[in-house]
Formats: structure tokens, sequence, C-alpha cells
């Protein structure tokens, strides 16, 4: 809990389990809460200024949504996957993705486009800073972006799962650009993916939405191999 710090107060008119909610949510894109990190409810409550009851009623979606889990009697911890799992969870995002990618060219629209434009060009400048809060200004835009990218697919469903896949693998994504320190690679396929949206390319937009994915995988995962031994796991490699 060292990082709680980093976690803003609620105020008192919010509706406090939503808010909580998008709080611990954003703490654990934002690597406050690193995978394999205890959640516990006292200390989380007193940095968010509220009871334990909205707490309590926050925790149950976020494991629903595959971000935490619980244990009888030992509280929650943010998930932590292992090499395999990691895998398994960013083959699913490209599929998931892709095929939303390609749905999404074929109804594209100018205000999409635009706005994909403008997120490109703020995450570009970025991109050249190494400060933390440009980092992490970065990983903001970037969800913001792939958002974007397939929201005019209009399958509601397909964009659910999506999301919750994408949750599971966002912290991930972080520790990939933390270990690698690699933003070069995927700004540059951005570029591309706007172009192929931009045509209205659905088969090639979904086959680089699909590449993009599986590049941010495989850095992360020798990433990872180099740095996570065999007796050490993932997530107290990553808490380190």
């Amino acid at each position: 809990m060292e990082k709680a710090k980093h976690l803003m107060q609620i105020p008192k008119a919010t509706l406090l389990p939503a808010a909580v909610y998008d709080q611990i949510r954003n703490a654990i894109f934002s690597g406050v809460f690193r995978p394999g990190q205890p959640l516990r409810q006292e200390d989380v409550a007193k940095q968010l200024g509220v009871s334990r009851g909205p707490l309590r009623e926050a925790l149950p979606r976020l494991e629903a949504e595959g971000m935490i889990f619980s244990l009888p009697h030992r509280g929650c911890s943010v998930v932590s996957l292992d090499l395999e799992e990691i895998t398994e969870v960013f083959e699913l995002r490209a599929m998931l993705e892709a095929s939303l990618a390609g749905a999404a060219a074929r109804n594209r629209d100018e205000p999409t486009l635009g706005r994909l434009r403008e997120l490109n060009d703020a995450m570009q400048a970025l991109s050249k800073s190494e400060t933390p809060a440009d980092r992490l200004r970065w990983f903001e835009l970037n969800y913001e972006f792939h958002n974007t990218l397939v929201s005019p697919a209009g399958r509601r469903h397909h964009l659910r799962l999506l999301d919750i896949v994408r949750a599971m693998a966002e912290p991930y994504i972080r520790v990939e650009t933390n270990l690698t320190g690699n933003l070069e690679e995927a700004q540059e396929e951005h570029l591309r993916l706007i172009e192929a949206f931009a045509s209205g390319d659905a088969e090639r937009l979904a086959w680089l939405t699909r590449v993009h994915v599986e590049h941010t995988a495989r850095r992360l995962l020798e990433a990872l191999r180099r740095v996570v031994t065999p007796d050490i796991a993932v997530n107290e490699r990553l808490i380190a």
C-alpha cells in the first residue's frame, strides 16, 4: 500500500460505489496497485475518504471483471497473471479487437477519424518525454485511442467483452513500456491503424490491429522472461 497516497478522496455528493470502482480501476491501470498486491479495505477506504460500505459494493464488480480476486479470510488482491495467462489474455484481446476494428472501418465517420488524429498527435508529443506524468498521460490517451478506434463498430456485447479483457491486459501494457521504454513502435503502428481506418479498409485494419496487439504481447513476454526467473513469480518481480 506504499503508493496508496496517490488515490484521490471522493467528493461526498458522488455516487460512492461507482466512484470507488472507478478510482480502484484507475489505480490498477496506472500502477498505483500492482499485480499481486493486497488491497486492505481499511487502508483503501481511508485514502478514498469513504466508509467501507461503498468499497464492499465496488469490489465484487472489480472481481467479476477479473481485475481482483478474493480469498476467504484473506481479503482481496490485484490479479496477477503468469506468463501463460498473459499470453492467453493478449490472444483474446487480439481476436476481439481485430474483429471490432474491421466492423468499425465499415462504419467509419469523420468525427472519429478526427479524434484519432488528435489523440495520436498528443501521444506523439508525449512519447518523447520520459517523465512519469507524461508517461501516465500517454497510457491514458492510448487507452482512449483504442476505445475510439473500435467504437464505431457498434457491437455492444462484443465491446463489453473487449473491455473486460483489456482491463486485465492494461497493467501489463504499462509494465511492458516500463521494462522496455519502447513507445516508438506503438506510435508507428498507430499511424498505420489511422490510415486503414480512414480508407475504410476493414480487412487491413483488422489485420493491423491484431499485429499491433501481438507486438505488444511479444515485447512484454520477452521483457518478463529476462527479469523473471523460474523461482520468482511474475507478480513478485513486478511489486519489487
